[in-house]
């Protein structure tokens, strides 16, 4: 788990240092990292994760208040062993329906945070890579994994 922790800590940095680099400034939604941005940053995790030999499994879940008239999506990876990995759960920081969660790197059991998505089964897939995506979003997140990658201390 510490190898984990370890990696995807240093992704979500070279995140941060190409977003204020500008790498992201004309991408259609990674120029707002982290909010909105929780989807594809999973998949560039995952990749990344794959490129060093462990296997992911994405995630999403819904939130519906009280009314069901509202929801909000949040998507994050995890193992195996049931083990959570969000890197873009800080995107909730200001808001208070989820704890005011500001966590920018999550690798752990399910928390209060994540426990607010409801999940089923057919919201989670085994991650396989960026290539086997395709359609549209494959080459953008190609592109957007090569310019992460460059930031990799």
């Amino acid at each position: 788990m510490k190898d984990i922790t370890r990696l995807v800590n240093k992704f979500r940095e070279a995140l941060d240092l190409a977003r204020d680099s500008g790498e992201f400034d004309n991408d259609i939604s990674f120029y707002n990292f982290p909010r909105g941005c929780c989807g594809d940053a999973s998949d560039l995790l995952a990749q990344f994760l794959l490129d060093h030999g462990i296997r992911t499994y994405y995630v999403c879940g819904s939130y519906y208040d009280d009314s069901f008239e509202n929801s909000q999506s949040h998507a994050w990876l995890m193992t195996g062993n049931q083990i959570i990995i969000d890197i873009t759960g800080n995107q909730f920081r200001y808001n208070p329906v989820f704890l005011n969660y500001d966590k920018p790197v999550y690798v752990g059991v399910e928390d209060d945070f994540h426990r607010l998505f409801e999940v089923e089964d057919r919201d989670i897939h085994e991650n396989n890579g960026l290539d086997s995506l395709g359609g549209a979003c494959q080459p953008r997140l190609n592109e957007l994994y090569r310019k992460t990658i460059k930031y990799i201390l």
